[in-house]
Parts: structure tokens; C-alpha cells; sequence
């Protein structure tokens, strides 16, 4: 766990974690995948990273987002036309390597698609997509993803992705990666800003099965992966000592 000052600072480390870890995956193997997430501290990130876009051989990269609204990409909700309009329109990734939702169709049809994608990306030693650098926001109820406390989506095991129907925040169709494909991740960033997290963040890092978050952590590190929880003060206002 890192702590920082402000949003701000916070979003500096979250960009400088990405170019590093990304690049130790491209010298590994040749290539990484990246997961996105939305979210201000993230948008913070990728125009950060837009700036400095040399420091990245994007066109080693693939890139898919960890959950999807079913809206267009132009629409202000899509988590993809965020990430473009910041980032992806501006750096040189190959558009092989853009992995795009169809936002468009309903969230059964869009999740079957975007699985059947991942399911072309180069693996691990258990056989799951590997997914080299993940990026998980956090809501004010310890969700994650479009993983929300008390849904169906959180206990899916069987599947890569799932289509949501019954999101608590709108729009309430999405598609989400599943506890299962975060089985696949390496390097875990988990991002949260502000005070209204911070009695969740607490919750989740003492291990509260009820949030999401949390056992999303807890997937990543029982397959072998990192997890790295980067907070500003204000998130981490209520963890002990």
C-alpha cells in the first residue's frame, strides 16, 4: 500500500506504476495486456500518460477495459470513449491490439463477445487470459468493476464475463470481468481518492468479504498475483496506525 498527498500526486504514481510494469511485460514476453478502469483518478492517469507517451512501446500492447456500460462509445458513460478521448486517440497502439465492448448490444450478448475475445489472449500457467497490469477503482460500497455488493455477478465462477442487468448506479446494463478472469491477473492496481472511500478501504484491507473489492484482491493474490493498493490521504483516513 502507497499512500499520497492529493488526487494529484496520486495519479503521477498510478501513471509511473503503468509504465513500468507494462514495460517489464513487454521485456518478459513481448507484449502486455492492460486493463482499464474508469473513474477521475484514472482519467487523471491516461492524460498523463498521453503526455509522456514515449516512455511506452505502445504498439507492444493490448488493451481492454474491466467493465463496460451498454451505451454507445461516444456516450459520456462509456468507460472506453473516456480512456480514448484521453489516451487511446492519442498514442500509437495497433488497432489489433484495441479490444472494444460493444456497448450496443444487451449486456448477455456484449459479455459473450468480449469473452470470446479474451479467450484469443495469450495465457497463463492455469490457463486464463493473462492479463499483465489491471487497474480496479473503487466505489463508496467496496465495489469494483460493475462487481456490486449483493449481485449475482460477484459469485460468478464458470465465466470470464458476465453481463449486469440490475446495477444499483445507472445505467444499470453493463458487462464486468468476473472474480474468475482477475484469476489471470499479474500487477493489480487498486485506486481509490477521497474521503468517502475511506471507510470501505478500511473495511476492504481488513478483509470484509461482503465488498467486492476485497475479495477481488483476495482472487488476484490467490493466484499468484500483486496487488498494490495506491490511495490519496483522504481514502486512507481511516486505516489503523
Amino acid at each position: 500500500m502507497r499512500v499520497f498527498a492529493n488526487p494529484a500526486e496520486l495519479a503521477r504514481a498510478v501513471a509511473d506504476h503503468a509504465v513500468r510494469s507494462l514495460g517489464a511485460a513487454v521485456d518478459r514476453a513481448g507484449g502486455a495486456t492492460w486493463v482499464l478502469a474508469g473513474g477521475s483518478t484514472p482519467a487523471a492517469a491516461y492524460r498523463l500518460l498521453a503526455e509522456g507517451r514515449s516512455a511506452i512501446d505502445w504498439s507492444r500492447l493490448r488493451v481492454l477495459v474491466g467493465d463496460e456500460r451498454c451505451v454507445p462509445v461516444g456516450h459520456p458513460d462509456s468507460n472506453w470513449g473516456q480512456a480514448a478521448a484521453v489516451l487511446l486517440d492519442r498514442v500509437p497502439v495497433e488497432p489489433g491490439g484495441l479490444m472494444v465492448p460493444e456497448g450496443t448490444l444487451p449486456p448477455e450478448e456484449a459479455a459473450s463477445r468480449y469473452e470470446a475475445a479474451l479467450a484469443l489472449l495469450p495465457k497463463d500457467a492455469d490457463g486464463l487470459p493473462r492479463l499483465d497490469h489491471v487497474w480496479l477503482g473503487v466505489g463508496e460500497d467496496g465495489h469494483t468493476l460493475s462487481l456490486f455488493p449483493g449481485l449475482d455477478a460477484v459469485e460468478v465462477t464458470d465465466r470470464l464475463v458476465v453481463g449486469v442487468h440490475d446495477s444499483p448506479k445507472p445505467p444499470r446494463e453493463r458487462i464486468t470481468l468476473t472474480l474468475r478472469a482477475l484469476r489471470g491477473a499479474q500487477d493489480c492496481l487498486v485506486i481509490a481518492a477521497g474521503a468517502g472511500k475511506a471507510e470501505v478501504i478500511a473495511d476492504a484491507l481488513e478483509g470484509d468479504e461482503k465488498l467486492p473489492v476485497a475479495r477481488a484482491a483476495r482472487a488476484v493474490e490467490a493466484a499468484g498475483g500483486r496487488v498494490t493498493w495506491l490511495l490519496d490521504e483522504a481514502a486512507a483516513g481511516k486505516l489503523a496506525g
